[in-house]
């Protein structure tokens, strides 16, 4: 979400005139930090990057937007961190018409008018590969823990059908390869466009568009995972055989605790249902460790079911007290070393269970999508959101390469020579 917004902010910038660098320019006038703050961790990183810019250019003008903005809290402009100007998630999508001014702008109900039709954006700058199309906007889930749809809003915005359309026709034209549907809650897309389209006629639609280049969704809830769209991802070649799909948790007692809509077997048979179809499916996740009440029993059975699952990928993170959520009230909190040692030893089961599945690889071919080269080796991620090193490849295209070893990040490759021979 941020990554798209970032670009967006980037391309107004542009075309208003100003020269956009990406990397920290001591001669910079202007930073702008597009914030995060879905863990303290998060905002602990936003303020260390905010000092780092101030340091290194005391007379720049900073300004920090985004979710972090959101919070509410007093002094951000002075006492809290020494930036010069604020704007919330509407007024950074607005952002010409602040850049003159000072102060905090943030409006904390900006979703109730909030419309992201107008977002289009036409060229990755960071990526020349890959580029992100965001469809969706809000959170109307009730995760006791989550801090996020308070600042992102609980109302449903979905982009028209249309408008993506046209978003991804002019990302093909600039030769991106790989599309990537993102949404702050991407499975409730169309819920409020009263019956003209959901995500399943979304991507049917994307599917009848020419060009080369695939489609990867960015992550989706359980919940959300219907038969329909297990079927259209399944079967059709254009979508990546990979899904980003949050656990959370192991245990079904502990997933009651967080509000999340679905238990531990039916997570399961949503990835029995992808795996019938290809049994290579790639699936990653988020974990938390550490929920208040966690028991040991709990916590072993999260373990347990990261040994069965074979997640290609596991992203662990440690329960994070965000003020305003149940789950910063409840009772028995769990101590910072226990959470500190449950992380530690679910990475571990974590790295095991991804390095399992990436043997399951070797003798297989795959689509790599070459995204960079360094002494002779290229690299990228294939249609199984995989790291390859492969001997051979061009720059932002594909490459139909067979898997040879496993690394500690990925796998090894070579360009299939029979597979160019027939082309």
């Amino acid at each position: 979400m941020n990554q798209y917004e970032s670009e967006l902010i980037i391309e107004m910038l542009e075309n208003a005139g100003y020269v956009v660098v990406t990397d920290e320019d001591p001669l910079s006038d202007i930073y702008i930090v597009n914030s995060c703050a879905v863990t303290s961790e998060a905002e602990r990183k936003v303020r260390q990057i905010v000092r780092h810019l101030r340091r290194g250019n005391s007379k720049a003008k900073i300004i920090l937007a985004g979710c972090y903005a959101q919070m509410p809290r007093k002094g951000l402009e002075g006492e809290v961190l020494d930036v010069d100007l604020v704007l919330g998630n509407l007024e950074k999508k607005q952002i010409l018409s602040f850049l003159d001014e000072s102060g905090v702008h943030a409006d904390s109900d900006y979703w109730k008018e909030d419309n992201i039709s107008f977002e289009l954006v036409e060229n990755s700058v960071e990526d020349r590969s890959r580029a992100f199309v965001k469809v969706e906007d809000g959170c109307n889930n009730g995760c006791t823990y989550c801090v996020i749809r308070s600042l992102r809003g609980t109302r449903i915005r979905s982009k028209p059908e249309e408008v993506v359309l046209k978003e991804i026709e002019r990302l093909v034209a600039k030769k991106h390869r790989e599309i990537v549907i993102t949404g702050l809650n991407l499975g409730k897309y169309g819920i409020d466009m009263e019956g003209k389209g959901n995500l399943a006629s979304l991507l049917m639609k994307i599917l009848k568009m020419r060009g080369d280049f695939r489609i990867r969704l960015s992550s989706i809830n359980p919940e959300d995972l219907t038969d329909e769209l297990i079927k259209i991802i399944g079967n059709e070649e254009r979508i990546c055989s990979h899904l980003h799909i949050p656990l959370q948790s192991g245990s079904t007692t502990v997933l009651k605790r967080m509000g999340r809509n679905y238990s531990v077997e039916e997570f399961m048979e949503k990835i029995e249902k992808l795996r019938a179809l290809d049994p290579l499916f790639s699936i990653t996740t988020d974990i938390m460790v550490g929920f208040p009440g966690e028991s040991e029993g709990e916590f072993e059975e999260t373990l347990e079911l990261v040994k069965n699952a074979e997640f290609s990928k596991v992203h662990t993170f440690r329960f994070s007290e965000r003020s305003g959520t149940r789950a910063a009230e409840f009772e028995d909190q769990i101590s910072g070393n226990v959470r500190k040692e449950r992380a530690e030893l679910l990475i571990k089961y974590a790295r095991n269970a991804a390095h399992y599945y990436r043997e399951k690889l070797i003798g297989q071919n795959a689509n790599v999508l070459v995204e960079g080269v360094s002494n002779g080796i290229y690299v990228g991620y294939d249609e199984y959101y995989v790291y390859h090193e492969i001997n051979s490849g061009a720059l932002g295209e594909f490459a139909r390469v067979k898997v040879y070893s496993v690394t500690e990040e990925g796998v090894v490759s070579k360009v299939d020579q029979k597979q160019v021979s027939n082309e």
